[in-house]
Formats: structure tokens, sequence, C-alpha cells
């Protein structure tokens, strides 16, 4: 993610309309933000922003100043509230919107009579459990049991 967000940066920095920025309040009336990207001027404008910015990089590096490349990359790395950018205001506004991660859960097939039925679940941790349960029916109370097995020893991660 950091190195992400150093890449942003650079394109930013960058200017020539290839990368913007915007603060803005969604319909819900919650803070939000538009990243626009112009596709066009990715060869002419992005490409040697990261070229130069990755130039530099090299140059510290094969020239063993670890001071200087940190310094630089931790500049690019820093979460500030500076304007026109705001990233620590546009971090709390990412987090305020962040979305549960989807899952993939496998539909399964079942026959009822002569016909094929497809059953599909939720995209979430019960839809994926449902899933392994209905997979596999003669094993669903040993599956729970090893998966809240599982939960337990995990339990300590996720303890607030």
């Amino acid at each position: 993610m950091q190195a992400r967000f150093v890449i942003l940066r650079v394109l930013l920095e960058a200017g020539g309309g290839l990368v913007s920025l915007h603060h803005t309040t969604g319909a819900d009336g919650k803070p939000d933000a538009i990243v626009s990207l112009d596709r066009s001027k990715i060869r002419t404008v992005g490409k040697p922003a990261l070229e130069r910015f990755l130039r530099k990089l090299q140059v510290l590096k094969s020239t063993a100043d670890v001071v200087g490349g940190r310094a630089l990359y931790e500049a690019y790395s820093a979460v500030t509230d500076e304007e026109p950018e705001r990233f620590l205001t546009l971090r709390h506004t990412v987090i305020l919107r962040k979305e549960a991660r989807k899952l993939f859960v496998q539909a399964n097939t079942r026959l009822e009579g002569k016909d094929v039925v497809l059953v599909e679940y939720d995209s979430n941790a019960a839809g994926l459990i449902k899933s392994f349960c209905d997979r596999f029916p003669e094993d669903a109370e040993f599956l729970e049991q090893q998966l809240l097995k599982l939960a337990q020893v995990d339990a300590h991660f996720w303890a607030s």
C-alpha cells in the first residue's frame, strides 16, 4: 500500500492534468473523494515522472546513500494534511467509506427430481460456511467443530 501511495504522490506532483484529486461530499452527506486519471497523458506525463523518480531512487541506492534514499522515499510516503491534497483527511474519508472485503463463495448444484438446481450464497463469511456445509452434508458437524477451533485459535489476533 505504501508503494502505491508513493506512486500516486509522484503522479500528482507531475501535474499536467494526469491525476487529480477532489474532496467532495457524497449523496449521503458524508465526505467523499474523486480521483481522476487522464489515460491519454500516461505516456507523455506519467511515464516520464515515474522514470525520474525511479532514477533518483536508483542513483541513491547505487551510490549506497541510505540516508538520502530513505529521506526521498519517506518524503513521498509521508501522510500529511497539507493543501491541496490533504491526505490525512482523505485517509479518514477512505476508512469511513471502507466496505467489507468480498469473498468468493462457490455455488453448489443439487438434484431436485430430474432437474439440476444452482444454489448461490451471499459473499460473506456466513455464505462461505453455508456453502461448505451444503457441499459436505455428511461432514457438516465435524467441519463446524474444526472451523470453531480455528476461530478460537485465531481469536487473540482479533481481540480489541
